[in-house]
């Protein structure tokens, strides 16, 4: 890993900044939890500790807590999102957490109250989450307006996405250079030259060997370093390794984020989350029931056949908010469907019931699908499952949104619902495949709710 010259500080001043707010964060724990109003609801019937016993601890958390921060990125990227800051933050403080647990069942001198671990887990993550967004805002100003920054040419093809990875790195000075003629390298020494450029990234469909290998020895001599993104990253994104194992860099295709700890990650989050709300929310469910029951003939529940996960079929629950026979009807109003592509949605369904109308509206109808969570055949957040017919006419840009465990909301629900065209359902569908954090799922499922009270794309 390379270290752009602010890097060289910034790093190492977070290292210490993080190790130091772990001991601050021990030591108020350990105040709170002895000498305030903590205690008055949670007595101390062994007498109050001493704080050596717990600065003692601080030689196994700083070290600890310092190596989890490393293994979770903290030091590699460190300007991202606050929900996937403070996600990740609270993975690392967790696991350590728990291991310092399980290291003090084996400290026989002295029983450490678990009532400060606790506390100790609250304040850290918070306090190293504060701190942290204070840096970046500060850090952010000061290499925006101060320093000296890492100039970086890009030359190539008008590529987005590397335009929104670049910007957000204040390190950076960003120089673009498109071919719109055929003397582009002459033109790209010249920048390098003009403006002091440390860095240059070829971004183009193809590339000339004898011109690339040209542009490489320029580029030594001067010390520049010289990378190129190839054709495969358009289609890949996020998803290629270099793979050293003979020899030599070959790319490797990994698996989407989806894999490893990020699957099991995400799915033990959505059994949580889908029982919380089922506790709380099945009065409701009954009385929804009764509502259906009383409106129009046929069952209060949905079943129907939609292709999920690597195109497994699986049986989809929803409210029944249509007459029985809505399926047998679908053939006769196709044609009348208002979104283009291989999908079928119209605004004034006469297929839809009365109470059916309502529960669309707010999308009360799918709260069944938690169950469908619960079952492993749906996550809380991902592309929508779709029905078979409409699952046949994919092309092979579609079918990567079956790569994923199909959600009960996603991007294109909180972007306009049905509003949105085909494309800009599969578009949206596929950046969230690509991009996917933890903190992505939290933003999706926080806009949720603002996106079913609207007034947009509801029917």
């Amino acid at each position: 890993m390379r270290f752009t010259r602010s890097q060289l500080f910034i790093v190492p001043l977070l290292f210490v900044l993080d190790a130091c707010f772990v001991g601050i964060s021990l030591y108020f724990a350990y105040h709170a939890r002895f000498y305030s109003f903590v205690i008055n609801f949670f007595p101390v019937t062994k007498g109050l500790p001493m704080w050596t016993f717990y600065w003692q601890m601080l030689y196994y958390a700083i070290p600890l807590m310092c190596f989890l921060f490393i293994q979770n990125g903290f030091y590699k990227t460190y300007f991202v999102p606050l929900l996937d800051e403070l996600v990740r933050i609270m993975r690392s403080v967790t696991v350590g957490i728990i291991f310092l647990i399980l290291a003090s069942f084996f400290y026989r001198d002295f029983s450490f109250s678990r009532l400060t671990f606790v506390l100790f887990w609250i304040i850290m993550t918070g306090s190293i989450l504060i701190y942290r967004q204070l840096f970046k805002g500060i850090a952010w100003f000061i290499l925006r307006s101060f320093v000296n920054r890492e100039s970086i040419l890009i030359v190539g093809e008008d590529n987005q996405m590397i335009k929104s990875i670049v910007k957000k790195q204040p390190h950076f000075q960003v120089f673009y250079l498109p071919f719109k003629e055929e003397s582009y390298i002459e033109r790209m020494k010249e920048i390098i030259v003009e403006k002091n450029i440390h860095q240059v990234i070829l971004v183009r469909q193809e590339w000339n060997d004898t011109a690339l290998m040209n542009v490489y020895d320029w580029c030594e001599t001067r010390a520049v370093e010289l990378k190129f993104i190839p054709n495969i990253v358009q289609l890949c994104r996020g998803e290629l390794r270099i793979d050293s194992s003979l020899g030599i860099p070959i790319y490797h295709l990994k698996p989407v984020s989806f894999s490893g700890f990020n699957f099991y990650f995400k799915r033990v989050m959505d059994i949580l989350v889908s029982i919380i709300i089922l506790s709380f929310l099945w009065p409701i469910l009954l009385c929804i029931l009764v509502l259906i029951k009383i409106d129009s003939a046929g069952p209060f529940m949905y079943r129907h056949k939609r292709m999920g996960y690597r195109g497994q079929i699986f049986e989809f629950y929803k409210f029944r908010t249509m007459v029985i026979n809505a399926d047998e009807l679908l053939e006769k109003f196709k044609h009348q469907s208002e979104r283009q592509g291989p999908v079928f949605k119209m605004s004034n369904d006469p297929r839809v019931t009365n109470i059916g109308k309502f529960l669309r509206r707010f999308s009360i109808d799918e709260v069944l699908q938690l169950f469908n969570v619960l079952k492993g055949d749906m996550s809380l957040v991902g592309p929508r499952p779709q029905v078979l017919w409409e699952a046949a006419a994919y092309d092979d840009w579609a079918k990567r949104r079956l790569r994923v465990l199909p959600g009960i909301t996603g991007l294109w629900q909180i972007s306009g619902r049905a509003n949105l065209s085909y494309e800009e359902m599969i578009e949206l569908d596929i950046y969230y495949i690509e991009n996917w954090s933890p903190g992505l799922d939290l933003q999706i499922l926080f806009n949720t709710l603002p996106a079913i009270f609207g007034k947009t794309g509801a029917y």
